[in-house]
């Protein structure tokens, strides 16, 4: 809580010095204020954890700046889990948003936290993945905890307090800021076995974490995208720089040199028991939305029997219907 000084700093006067209380002394630190803090987290229902605390998670407390302290509300012990993160632009495709929640999903569904940073577009798509999944998120914020932002992602947020765990380094009252989110980044990277990127450009905060990750000796992964969007410079160009590319789960699953379930291979489809004339749509349609038009252009079928082949398969939940009269695959 005092201007100017981080977690490097801090680490450095507890090693020269001994005790956090000939810390504050140095700094001109109330101890009132730490007090304020634990009181408030009480009421809040969150923990605060010091790196002296075994349950602080080791693989943060091996990068270069973990943060000396961490707020946290919900299943503290998920800090511990093997965790993947996936982060992505507030300006996702439904492209990206679907294989951000399938990712999620999957990886969830083997027992892998995902850990993300509850902004809006691909972080909501991954957290709301891993919830689907019934398995475990961490939300890492950029502000205090009693600060929900996106204010829309409110219920999500609750909702991970009890499927996982909201994590800070900034205490009670801080407002979000510009200049709190990239540090925010290097705490989703630190708590995570790899980073998985999913749309953004150079610049964007998903590729700040990517290099957070690259400088923590982390995995970093790229999600292929649209040649023509900017949303796709960013994976495109760690994919360049050596980043591996991700297609499915099991990309990821091979770098940590795990295998993916035979279940898993078959994308959900083989149950479905699909017709030849509903297996010719769903091969013409993939995550990118697809109008009504040029299926039946592909496929050759009329419109009635387009549009009754379309409504089958979506009642057996092997597409999605989007505004618009377009459609993708689930």
């Amino acid at each position: 809580m005092v201007e100017r000084v981080g977690p490097v700093t801090i680490k450095k006067h507890l090693e020269e010095h001994g005790t956090i209380e000939q810390v504050c002394a140095i700094l001109n630190a109330s101890l009132d204020q730490a007090q304020e803090q634990i009181n408030r987290s009480q009421e809040f229902g969150a923990r605060l954890i010091a790196q002296a605390d075994e349950s602080y998670p080791e693989l943060l407390k091996n990068i270069y700046d973990p943060p000396i302290v961490l707020y946290v509300k919900g299943e503290v012990e998920s800090l511990k889990n093997k965790s993947v993160a996936i982060v992505g632009t507030r300006r996702a495709s439904h492209y990206g948003l679907e294989l951000a929640r399938k990712l999620a999903f999957d990886l969830a569904s083997l027992g892998i936290t995902v850990v993300s940073g509850l902004a809006a577009g691909v972080d909501t798509a991954a957290h709301q993945g891993a919830l689907e999944a019934k398995g475990k998120t961490i939300a890492v914020f950029g502000c205090g905890l009693d600060t929900i932002f996106p204010a829309a992602n409110r219920g999500l947020a609750q909702e991970i307090t009890q499927n996982g765990a909201l994590v800070s380094e900034y205490s009670f009252g801080s407002p979000t800021s510009k200049t709190n989110f990239p540090r925010r980044n290097r705490i989703i990277s630190g708590l995570s076995l790899g980073t998985i990127v999913i749309e953004g450009d150079y610049k964007s905060g998903a590729m700040i974490t990517a290099k957070c990750a690259l400088d923590q000796g982390r995995e970093v992964f790229a999600v292929p995208g649209d040649v023509r969007s900017e949303l796709s410079n960013g994976p495109h160009w760690l994919i360049k720089q050596g980043g591996k590319l991700v297609e499915n789960v099991g990309d990821v699953l091979e770098e940590f040199g795990m295998v993916m379930p035979e279940k898993m291979t078959n994308e959900g489809r083989i149950n479905l028991n699909l017709s030849d004339d509903e297996k010719k749509v769903v091969d013409k349609l993939s995550l990118e939305p697809k109008h009504l038009d040029m299926i039946c252009y592909e496929t050759g079928f009329s419109l009635q029997q387009i549009s009754s082949l379309l409504l089958a398969l979506e009642m057996k939940k092997a597409i999605k219907q989007l505004p618009g009269k377009m459609f993708v695959v689930s």
